[in-house]
């Protein structure tokens, strides 16, 4: 179904609650256009403004009665989520506020009339005497065939006369509301104020009463209504009549209350949906009392939908939240659906976790029979107790989440309190999240560290270092922003465009220029290119890791770039026994140690280690093939001297210098 089927569905309901004398082309020409607005309405942070300006211009349209705007809830709610692709959640709130402007337009107009008429009635008894008969008709036509339902009562609350469409509204017999008092129309809850509110307007408090309000309907049930009060007077300018219009909005009423409930319920199993659990929490997270937050996920639940059928899920899914409304209620708990196969209980006070959490397993187990077939799931369950206080509901659940997630990857029917590194994880994606804004908003940059000699303490070279200068999370590291981008996916992209301005920047200040690549650039079948459109190849240092080579990709790019002048050095060297095969395949030109080799040999290496004489005997052995050795991480004074008597050409590390901007390390 594309948009203009959906406009002449929403003609076809709209002519069947009105009539309207355009032609139907015209009627669903218009109302595409009013679609198209409102398809803008329910994208993801829209604004919502438009939506209201849709909802009156139906009511100028002449699209007024009540009906009307329940037929395009009944028709736009699951029309606009097919036709744009969301969800059902993102279309409410732009029907919400097409229900808002529908009913302000219908209110001003209510208003609008009403004023028409209170100068009618006041303009008919000034010329009375004039045009008598004239005025009378006039009135008369007006009051009868108004579609706001009217009534004349005098002061004393007796009704005087009323209209047809009154009467019909209140279910009375043509001719019999003249026999009734006021009272008798007004709710028991609304009497007593209705009362006092015609007594300001009898006193000059007010010049109308407007109001939403309750009456009685003649079989006893409730009719929802907005009512406008007036006073007439006589010709000496005294009261004498009030004049109370009345308009149904009885279905505008529900609508607004389907609607209010569908924002904070689950439409499939009526359980609080994930808004309305978030501010239960947020209301916990206020006492002192101790609560525990149960995050319950089903395991393989698509096993269920895509075997048997989302049919069956569906009544699966009603199934347990039963189920588990039994256990919350139990244990005094609050009970949502926070997602497609995800529920959230909290609990009061604390409780045995394992206990409950087997009670849970228990209940999911007794399966629910769907076309004949018995279907059960089991839970994985992760439990925060006693959240810290002033914790935002949506933290606690990404903590819960992210502990959910770990016990799915290892098994079924488990549970877990959120543990100290689950919290520390959500604070590694909230990071990776950002990261890709910040670098779309120059967040990201580039430092510069020297790469120095250690037999003269030159420096040969400059290596460059990402980092990120967050204005929220502080200042992180080359290291710290290569593991975030390795989730991200944005790797490669922010790897060349790291090494396109280090060679811009150094064109004109550094003799060489050391960059370290990842696996993944290593392997980009793009990388060469990269690298002739970075220029000044035959000044570049490239560092490719020893685990790369693995890929044929990343071996054919390193012998096409030492082909083309670019020197090598293989980084994350001497840890694997076959790192030294790649110097016998590769005449790549220096070789930099893996950070776990140099861990490894500490501040303070001890002579009789074997792992300290295999790396002495290492060195040697690289540099007789012709290779130079570059040792990372070099921090102090004493571990530059013992590296340089173990026979490493270069060094990096705080001892030389922090990384900075090329402009201060240079200077």
């Amino acid at each position: 179904m594309d948009r203009a089927e959906l406009a002449r569905r929403w003609a076809a309901a709209l002519n069947q609650v009105v009539y309207v004398s355009r032609s139907r082309d015209d009627i669903e020409s218009g109302l595409g256009e009013l679609l198209a607005r409102l398809a803008a309405c329910v994208r993801p942070g829209a604004d919502l403004a438009p939506a209201v300006e849709i909802g009156q211009e139906l009511v100028a349209s002449g699209f007024a009665k009540a009906g009307c705007i329940r037929a395009t809830i009944d028709v736009l709610g699951p029309g606009l989520s097919e036709v744009e692709g969301v969800s059902p959640a993102e279309v409410i709130p732009a029907l919400a506020t097409v229900a808002a402007g529908f009913t302000a337009a219908t209110r001003d107009r209510l208003f609008s009339e009403q004023e028409d008429i209170r100068h009618a009635l006041v303009r008919a008894k000034e010329n009375v005497e004039r045009d008598l008969q004239v005025s009378e008709a006039r009135f008369q036509d007006v009051f009868a065939t108004s579609a706001v339902g009217m009534l004349i009562s005098d002061l004393g609350g007796g009704v005087a006369r009323a209209n047809e469409a009154l009467e019909e509204m209140l279910g009375y017999r043509k001719g019999t509301l003249f026999r009734k008092r006021l009272d008798d129309l007004f709710h028991p809850d609304e009497a007593d104020f209705l009362r006092e509110r015609y007594a300001e307007l009898l006193a000059g408090e007010c010049d109308t009463v407007r109001e939403r309000t309750q009456f009685l309907r003649a079989d006893g049930d409730t009719a929802w209504v907005r009512v406008a009060v007036t006073l007439l007077r006589d010709r000496d300018g005294k009261p004498d009549h009030h004049v109370t219009m009345v308009e149904d909005i009885s279905d505008l009423h529900l609508i607004e209350h389907r609607l209010s409930t569908q924002g904070t319920r689950d439409m499939l199993t009526g359980l609080a949906n994930r808004q309305a659990f978030e501010g239960r929490l947020e209301e916990s997270m206020g006492s002192t009392a101790d609560v525990s937050l149960f995050h319950i996920g089903l395991d393989d639940f698509g096993v269920v939908n895509n075997g048997i059928g989302r049919h069956a899920g569906d009544q699966l899914l009603s199934a347990i939240a039963g189920r588990l409304a039994m256990i919350a209620e139990e244990h005094d708990g609050a009970l949502a659906r926070i997602g497609g196969d995800e529920f959230a209980l909290l609990t009061p006070g604390r409780h045995d976790v394992a206990a409950l959490a087997t009670d849970i397993n228990d209940a999911l187990a007794e399966p629910t029979y769907v076309d004949g077939e018995g279907v059960a799931v089991t839970a994985s369950i992760a439990v925060l107790r006693s959240p810290r206080a002033g914790t935002e509901p949506a933290e606690l659940l990404r903590a819960t989440d992210i502990t959910l997630r770990r016990l799915k990857s290892s098994g079924r029917r488990q549970w877990s309190l959120v543990e100290a590194e689950d919290l520390a994880a959500r604070d590694r994606f909230r990071l990776t999240a950002s990261i890709p804004g910040a670098w779309e908003s120059g967040e990201l940059d580039l430092d510069f560290r020297p790469v120095v000699e250690l037999e003269t303490g030159t420096t040969v070279a400059w290596q460059a270092l990402l980092y990120w200068d967050s204005p929220v999370h502080g200042r992180l590291d080359h290291d710290r922003c290569r593991e975030l981008l390795r989730d991200t996916g944005l790797s490669v992209p922010v790897d060349q465009w790291a090494l396109g301005v280090a060679c811009e920047r150094t064109a004109q200040f550094v003799e060489r220029l050391y960059v370290e690549l990842t696996d993944e650039q290593a392997a980009d079948q793009d990388l060469v290119g990269t690298v002739r459109r970075a220029g000044g190849l035959e000044r570049l240092d490239l560092g490719v890791p020893v685990s790369a080579l693995a890929d044929p990709q990343a071996e054919d790019n390193v012998s096409v770039l030492i082909d083309l002048g670019v020197r090598i050095v293989l980084t994350g060297f001497g840890q694997t026994p076959g790192d030294v095969a790649c110097l016998e395949d590769h005449p790549v030109h220096a070789v930099r140690l893996g950070h776990r080799v140099i861990e490894r040999i500490g501040t303070a290496p001890d002579p009789k280690s074997m792992f300290v004489r295999s790396v002495l005997e290492l060195l040697p052995m690289v540099r007789e093939s012709g290779r130079d050795v570059l040792v990372p991480g070099v921090d102090t004074a004493e571990q530059a001297d013992w590296w340089r008597r173990a026979g490493a050409d270069r060094a990096v590390g705080a001892h030389f210098g922090e990384p900075d901007s090329l402009e201060n390390v240079v200077a």
